[in-house]
């Protein structure tokens, strides 16, 4: 807890609010002393996020903090990640294996639920489940580092291929991965769409036909017909090439 410093982060977030957009927490029995901190590692980034005035987004997997003691205090706006994630604390109530009821409650106050495939993330039975449950996410994320590039999510691209298969339409996956992204971080006046004025950042993207097995972050797999891959890509204009 003592790096848990609402004063010091405050004091960071006010002097990088160009760049900082919100506040995180990390809600994981391993990191908390056993789970003995996590109330309050809640608590603490919670009263933070409302000084600053910013969303909380909330990574939990090994929690023991209940449904109700987590989605209950979170607010509209804030930003459950990983959310599709097969380990003890999932969306799901096991014996049902529907959308927990807290979740649910959550997700209809409006906390924004996010992909975050990352490394343990997705889990294909988790998000077939959650999905034929009413759960869809508003965002994707890739979560994308050293411990990933080279599966299982690989790249942006991939992630939303995963939702192709999964049934989402294209445009909701594109908006999922744009302009929704960045209306919950408040920067949908400068990115995440086209416009006179903005940033000329520009992705091409095409659907191809594909046959082959696309495992998620558990080494479950699924046979895919379609994925979606990059042709080219603008940042603020300058092209750079695809790999």
């Amino acid at each position: 807890l003592k790096f848990a410093d609402v004063d010091g982060t405050q004091r960071v977030i006010e002097e990088n609010r160009d760049i900082i957009v919100g506040v995180k927490v990390r809600l994981s029995s391993n990191l908390t002393h056993d789970g003995r901190h996590e109330g309050e590692g809640l608590r603490r980034a919670l009263e933070l996020a409302d000084r600053v005035q910013r969303p909380l987004m909330v990574h939990r997997s090994f929690s023991t903090l209940s449904h109700a003691e987590c989605f209950g205090r979170l607010r509209a706006g804030d930003i459950y990640t990983h959310c599709y994630h097969g380990f003890a604390s999932t969306i799901l109530d096991p014996a049902t294996r529907r959308v927990d009821p807290a979740v649910r409650e959550a997700y209809e106050r409006g906390v924004v639920f996010d992909i975050g495939s990352g490394q343990g993330s997705f889990n294909w039975t988790v998000a077939e489940l959650a999905m034929a449950d009413g759960l869809l996410p508003f965002t994707i994320s890739s979560d994308l580092h050293a411990g990933t590039v080279y599966g299982p999510t690989y790249d942006l691209p991939t992630v939303m291929t995963r939702l192709l298969h999964l049934g989402v339409p294209l445009a909701d996956i594109v908006a999922m991965a744009t302009i929704r992204p960045a209306q919950v971080i408040g920067w949908d006046d400068r990115i995440g769409t086209l416009g006179v004025g903005r940033p000329a950042d520009v992705t091409v993207l095409a659907i191809e036909d594909w046959e082959g097995e696309l495992e998620d972050c558990q080494s479950q797999r699924r046979r895919i017909r379609q994925r979606i891959v990059a042709r080219a890509v603008w940042r603020e204009g300058v092209h750079y090439a695809c790999t």
